[in-house]
């Protein structure tokens, strides 16, 4: 039994009049298959665009002129100080500085008497530098005026 087709509507065919009203396809195949179908199609056809041409490499950060261990580390203690004397911390701020001065002495005596190779005094020398330009900002902030209520 052949069937006449118009459009995409079969008006006779083996399937009977059931096609009539939707078409073949959605008879042959329940809604969300379709849809699914769809979803898939479109998802396999997108390509990515192509990868975006490499920047100027980054340069390399300049070497810092390090002192001494002692040097670097004394230097730490004395941006504690500064921090402690801004006006604008309260108690709590100024009890934190003292705990992370005394901490950092007894620190820095102990790394006296280990008598570190000159790898690590170097080593120790950078950490105390970059704690020491972080201490710095931070009274920087702390001089521009009091923290906002919280």
């Amino acid at each position: 039994m052949t069937g006449e087709v118009t459009g995409d509507v079969i008006r006779r065919s083996r399937l009977g009049d059931h096609s009539l009203r939707r078409g073949l396809v959605l008879n042959l195949f329940p809604r969300g298959t379709c849809a699914i179908f769809a979803a898939w199609l479109a998802a396999a056809c997108h390509r990515d665009p192509p990868p975006v041409a490499p920047g100027e490499p980054i340069p390399v950060a300049p070497e810092i002129d390090l002192g001494t261990m002692d040097a670097e580390c004394d230097g730490l203690l004395a941006a504690l100080a500064t921090y402690k004397a801004c006006p604008n911390l309260d108690d709590d701020d100024r009890w934190s500085i003292d705990a992370w001065s005394q901490r950092a002495q007894q620190d820095f005596a102990a790394g006296k008497k280990a008598k570190p190779e000159p790898n690590a005094q170097r080593a120790i020398a950078a950490a105390c530098h970059k704690a020491t330009t972080s201490v710095a900002a931070a009274t920087e902030r702390c001089l521009a005026g009091p923290r906002p209520p919280r």
